[in-house]
């Protein structure tokens, strides 16, 4: 489990206003002189004193602990920096509208959904299958994956957060093991993205050779629910992301966006992402839930087909980026809002330089503020400029930051605070590894 233990309303509540008042405020620029640098502090000391503010030291609260329950003290893998400038990266709140190529599209703005806590809810016993109503819209591909294993090397890094916000690159603690996932049914985990509205909550997705579903687990390793996606097909599964759905606006719910973007071949004329409404968890009561309303965007590449396994959806926007996997990494980007399903073509980013080959998954933090991805041996930190697109962070200098050895690692969620990471590999019983900002 977590160390983030149960979280009161009143300081989720206040981590989340202080988030998006300071989000806001930096894309305005807007910061006042003691936002910007003399309340500069780590994420640490910013938690304990929200925890002695508000609710006391004696208490247990979330965001309070050190590395999750039960593995003690993680160590250090770098420095924290004392100061900052008051310009830090934000989540642009505006971008152009995708057109499907059978309709008309909207524009629209959003702010982007802030963190939540990452110790979860518990399952009660199954009850059979449910359904959640909708209009499916249908999908088909073709493709195959396979897989290779790789070592694990970690990285250190320096940096500094505000309000939130991270504005350096962070020091981050070598992973904790935070549980072992034992589900038989999760036996080649290749997506994983943490909710940000239901504390605790991983979705996860296998790959190729599995059922249209995702699971909903939680961060003790327990399986929630089984969330089947009727009329979808899945070809070859490789990410999920959490973004802003059709019709971003504040106080919008995100969207589940399921990656069908792998093609070792490079054969495929066309991919897949397919979306949702992020389900209820606990609706699901430790069974079977069948989604009716998913949304199919069939892509296409402009210059041919790639193999891909990143999946990054803006959290204000919806704009969707797809990172390549092979020798090159390329960066392939679809403006948002993303008004409604049908087919698109995709945007390279010829300006984007990632210094990681064979790329396996990735994820963007809740406030839109940094990106990370991973191969099976690396994980690089994209801090994300004020007021540019999600694509564009790609144009700067990355951080390195840990991962642990793994048997096949192809997750990484960034958890629903934006105060470190999960990771998680193929094949059953497998660690679920935490990773926090120190």
């Amino acid at each position: 489990m977590s160390n983030k233990g149960p979280q009161t309303p009143e300081l989720r509540g206040a981590g989340r206003g202080e988030r998006r008042a300071n989000h806001s405020a930096r894309s305005s620029g807007t910061l006042s002189t003691s936002q910007a640098a003399g309340s500069v502090r780590s994420p640490r000391a910013r938690r304990a004193a929200l925890c002695r503010g508000l609710l006391g030291a004696s208490l247990t609260v979330f965001g309070c602990g050190e590395g999750p329950a039960g593995t003690g003290t993680a160590s250090s893998t770098g420095m924290t920096t004392g100061a900052s400038s008051s310009s830090g990266p934000t989540s642009a709140a505006t971008g152009p509208t995708s057109a499907a190529t059978d309709g008309a599209a909207t524009e629209g703005s959003a702010s982007g959904p802030t963190g939540g806590p990452t110790s979860g809810p518990t399952s009660g016993d199954p009850t059979g299958e449910s359904t959640m109503t909708g209009v499916t819209t249908e999908g088909t591909s073709t493709g195959t994956s396979t897989g290779t294993t790789g070592a694990t090397s970690e990285g250190t890094s320096e940096g500094t957060t505000a309000g939130g916000l991270l504005e350096e690159c962070p020091a981050v603690a070598n992973g904790a093991l935070a549980a072992t996932v034992d589900d038989p049914e999760i036996d080649e985990a290749s997506g994983m993205v943490a909710s940000r509205g239901q504390p605790g909550v991983l979705w996860v997705h296998n790959d190729s050779g599995d059922s249209a579903r995702v699971f909903a687990i939680d961060t003790a390793g327990k399986t929630l629910g089984v969330f089947n996606l009727a009329g979808v097909e899945a070809t070859d599964w490789e990410d999920l992301s959490l973004g802003a759905g059709p019709k971003p606006g504040p106080g919008t719910d995100p969207w589940l966006y399921i990656g069908d973007i792998g093609d070792n071949a490079e054969k495929r004329p066309s991919i897949s992402v397919v979306r949702i409404p992020e389900p209820d968890a606990a609706a699901a009561e430790g069974g079977e839930v069948t989604v009716d309303d998913a949304e199919l965007l069939t892509l296409t590449y402009p210059d041919g087909a790639h193999n891909a396994e990143t999946l990054l959806v803006d959290p204000d926007d919806g704009e969707l980026v797809i990172v390549t996997k092979g020798d090159t990494t390329g960066v392939y980007h679809l403006p948002g809002p993303i008004a409604k399903a049908g087919s698109y073509e995709l945007i390279k980013v010829p300006e984007a330089a990632i210094p990681l080959t064979v790329t396996t998954g990735g994820d963007i933090s809740p406030l839109g503020d940094f990106v990370i991805v991973r191969t099976y041996i690396e994980a690089r930190l994209w801090l994300r400029p004020p007021g540019t697109g999600l694509a564009q962070a790609f144009a700067g200098e990355p951080c390195v930051v840990p991962l642990n050895l793994e048997l096949q690692g192809e997750t990484l969620a960034i958890a629903g605070d934006g105060e470190g990471y999960y990771t998680l590999s193929e094949n059953v019983s497998q660690p679920l590894w935490w990773f926090a900002w120190e």
